[in-house]
């Protein structure tokens, strides 16, 4: 009896569950293949659209802050007075035929973008991380560029070949020597004071500064610097006891790699006292600051989270 009542217990819950099984699909129709893919479909579409009008605008950005960067630093000469007895503009001036300005600008923009490209390239990357990429650097630069023109106003620092650049009448600089008056760009007989007027912070310091530590930190993520957090969590998931123990095995490589672009952004302010003289040290430093600041912001931004090769870390 009692087997004959469970079995019957088992067979009605049987039945019960099909028959409300039964009701539930009755109740719910099922899509059919047109009505399950067009609304999927207009959402990506228009999200699609949306992401690329963004990226637009993120470019337009780019260039309306470089061209507002340009603007700002035409100078105004009439506020522009100096002693002939400041020891800080007396070096003697170059002319610049080889352009510093120029070099240090398409060199600091053509070679980070190339060396990348190649990069992302080679190891077959989306499209979307290379323009991401590309985007970045000149995001960083654009931004750097503003600053720096917006720090050359507010500090007016001469250059330290304003002397020579100004090269003041004989009459004018005797008198300002012997009573200590100040001159004006009216004393001046020189035509290069346009740049000695809004020296510091300096374009050839900043701006190599920014499109190189750019680079290196693109690289160290790329090569798997162990300082990059990203290095680390990706080194955790894929390889937790390397990511435990204490060995480092060819960091000190990746540091080199990494850091050749910051040391070849030396170069150009280096080269730069050849025509224009000694400069400040502290002038200099607030420019590669200015770069290094911008680029470390636009790295965070588009590549920080990228997926890396991960060369340099031990996963074996």
């Amino acid at each position: 009896m009692l087997g004959n009542g469970s079995s019957n217990d088992r067979s009605n819950g049987r039945s019960n569950s099909s028959s409300d099984s039964d009701s539930d699909r009755g109740s719910k129709r099922r899509l059919t293949p047109s009505e399950r893919s067009t609304p999927t479909s207009i959402y990506a579409k228009r999200t699609h659209v949306r992401a690329w009008f963004l990226y637009a605008a993120d470019w337009a950005v780019v260039l309306v802050v470089t061209a507002v960067s340009q603007i700002i630093l035409i100078p105004d000469i009439r506020r522009v007075t100096f002693v002939v007895t400041n020891p800080n503009i007396q070096q003697v001036h170059v002319h610049d035929d080889f352009g510093m300005v120029r070099a240090a600008v398409v060199l600091s923009t053509s070679v980070p973008a190339i060396i990348m490209l190649l990069w992302l390239g080679y190891f077959k990357h989306p499209f979307g991380d290379i323009h991401q990429a590309v985007l970045g650097l000149g995001m960083a630069l654009s931004f750097c560029a503003l600053f720096t023109a917006i720090f050359k106003q507010m500090c007016a620092i001469l250059s330290p070949d304003f002397l020579s650049r100004c090269n003041p009448a004989t009459s004018a600089r005797d008198n300002a020597f012997r009573t200590g008056s100040t001159l004006s760009h009216y004393d001046c007989t020189g035509d290069e004071l346009g740049d000695g007027m809004r020296y510091y912070p300096s374009y050839v310091a900043s701006i190599p500064a920014c499109g190189m530590s750019y680079l290196s930190l693109f690289a160290g993520h790329q090569l798997g610097l162990w300082l990059h957090p990203q290095a680390r969590r990706r080194l955790g998931q894929i390889a937790p006891r390397q990511a435990a123990d204490r060995n480092r095995p060819g960091q000190t490589l990746v540091s080199f790699i990494s850091l050749l672009p910051v040391a070849a952004a030396m170069t150009f302010p280096a080269v730069e006292t050849t025509y224009s003289g000694a400069g400040s040290g502290w002038g200099y430093a607030c420019s590669i600051i200015i770069g290094a600041v911008f680029a470390l912001w636009a790295h965070i931004i588009y590549c920080y989270d990228m997926p890396a090769a991960m060369i340099g870390l031990h996963t074996t």
